[in-house]
């Protein structure tokens, strides 16, 4: 079993398969998440509850990258 990952908005995590999801969005409700917007690695955006993002045995895989302070580091 793998450890309960937090949802992060723009991070990708993966599954026991090697299915890539991104996190785009958390709603809350009360002051509390309780829906999580996620976009497979094809565009498919699904929303699933608190307790089925536990389910689901995610680990990171990788968090945003911000291209742009990439290109101005090699501009030095």
């Amino acid at each position: 079993m793998f450890l309960q990952q937090k949802p992060i908005p723009g991070y990708w995590y993966s599954n026991f398969s090697g299915q890539l999801i991104q996190v785009r969005a958390l709603v809350y409700s009360s002051g509390e998440c309780s829906l999580i917007v996620l976009e497979d690695i094809n565009g498919k955006r699904e929303t699933v509850d608190i307790e089925s993002w536990h389910g689901m045995d995610l680990v990171l895989h990788s968090p945003v990258v911000d291209h742009s302070e990439e290109e101005a580091a090699t501009d030095l």
